[in-house]
């Protein structure tokens, strides 16, 4: 009943919303029109439908180790179905689309079209192949705790992949707006938790903003380790030479072009998605308690 009335209140605000619209502008309509082109290639050139359902099965684990760790628990075919719902893949597309519009407003990049070309060259369909796999090989447990041994043995005997792999990581910033994208998403799912009336006592935006801060240094110590786990094990196959390419690409200004624009686009998705699981647990639990 909550989410077909949260449904119905969404398809309302936006008959309400056409309604009362006022006529746009040639100008404008073809300026819309133009960032859409741009957004609809970023998606098909990264070959993001591949991803949405990665990103809705990881949610799904993510939600497993919620329920274990709340007091009473949040979980049953309810919560499962919810949170599926809320991570739906053309609903993170509609989500990610809709951040990289509003990042994209205003004169296009053209960094952006040179970005894209590289990933339409045989190294960077071969990187994106690569990374998905990846991804997708690691939503099992016993496949991401190898890569993170692997990356620790690495380490150890001094592979000089691993400081191929910490260069990537410095010059295309890859773990601090990451740790940042992974506070504001804690956050986001704090107050819709606080919203829906989870906790017993009510807690204030200073408080949420202070817990949140609280796990940064922990946050930051797990991103890196995942992410120099998973490019280790995603770009096991590349040699020396394609992976300074990628390294170099990454730290150009098209590199960073992109992975802005990519960014806003997945903050946007991740902190509404994490508002909405605030909202589901609270609903969860106050059924629970009834």
């Amino acid at each position: 009943m909550f989410r077909t009335l949260c449904l119905a209140m969404a398809v309302l605000c936006a008959s309400v919303a056409m309604s009362q619209q006022k006529p746009v502008p040639p100008e404008a309509a073809a300026e819309a029109a133009g960032r859409q082109e741009l957004v609809d290639r970023i998606w098909e050139v990264m070959e993001l439908d591949q991803l949405m359902p990665i990103l809705q099965h990881e949610a799904l684990a993510e939600a497993d180790a919620l329920e274990d760790g709340m007091p009473g628990g949040v979980g049953d075919d309810g919560w499962t179905e919810a949170v599926s719902q809320i991570h739906q893949p053309a609903r993170l597309r509609a989500l990610f689309e809709a951040g990289l519009r509003q990042k994209l407003a205003g004169p296009v990049d053209p960094r952006l079209d040179a970005a894209l070309e590289f990933y339409r060259s045989a190294l960077g369909r071969r990187l994106i192949g690569l990374e998905m796999s990846t991804r997708q090989a690691m939503l099992e447990p016993e496949i991401e705790a190898s890569a993170r041994q692997a990356f620790s043995a690495a380490a150890s005997r001094g592979d000089p992949r691993v400081d191929q792999i910490a260069r990537l990581i410095e010059q295309a910033d890859l773990v601090g707006p990451n740790v940042a994208g992974g506070m504001n998403a804690a956050v986001a799912f704090s107050q819709g938790f606080a919203d829906g009336g989870g906790f017993d006592m009510p807690m204030t935006r200073d408080q949420i903003l202070a817990d949140a801060w609280s796990q940064e240094a922990e946050l930051g110590a797990r991103t890196r380790v995942w992410i120099e786990s998973y490019l280790l094990l995603a770009y096991a196959p590349l040699s020396d030479a394609e992976l300074e390419t990628c390294i170099r690409f990454a730290s150009s200004p098209a590199g960073k072009a992109l992975s802005a624009a990519l960014f806003a686009g997945f903050e946007a998705m991740f902190m509404q998605t994490s508002r909405d699981m605030g909202l589901a647990a609270a609903a969860q639990m106050q059924g629970q308690r009834l």
